[in-house]
């Protein structure tokens, strides 16, 4: 199994750090279902298929995971254009995404007045899974 994350659009691609940690992996399901009561007191439930919108929230941390203000500037130039479309290679598995709202949380390593590209900052990126 490959530990390689990256983030393309067919055009650009960004590498990410292979560690980074896909917190909300099993915490969506694709079937999604609603109860109520009927007017005589029996429970109704529906349940439909999800078709997309699973998240994937890559979190780092300041532990590990690090990525340079260099990358970071990518990442945030890739993710300031509205309704694109992203493919993301997650450990040989790829998914159709674009990014959720906010689309990354940041926080320096270590605070610098002036940092340069090689500087390291801890990233949250937030997509979601989409149907092209």
């Amino acid at each position: 199994m490959t530990l390689e994350i990256t983030l393309s659009d067919g055009t650009e691609t960004l590498d990410l750090p292979p560690d980074l940690e896909w917190r909300d992996e099993f915490a969506w399901t694709p079937v999604e279902h609603s109860t109520e009561y009927s007017l005589v007191g029996n429970l109704v439930v529906q349940e439909g298929s999800r078709q997309d919108g699973r998240p994937i929230t890559l979190f780092g941390g300041k532990e590990a995971s690090w990525i340079s203000r260099a990358d970071l500037e990518q990442l945030y130039a890739m993710a300031s254009v509205p309704e694109k479309e992203f493919t993301l290679v997650l450990w040989g598995r790829s998914f159709n995404v674009m990014f959720r709202r906010p689309p990354i949380n940041v926080e320096p390593i270590r605070r610098l007045a002036n940092p340069g590209p090689d500087h390291k900052y801890a990233v949250t990126i937030n997509l979601m899974e989409i149907n092209p």
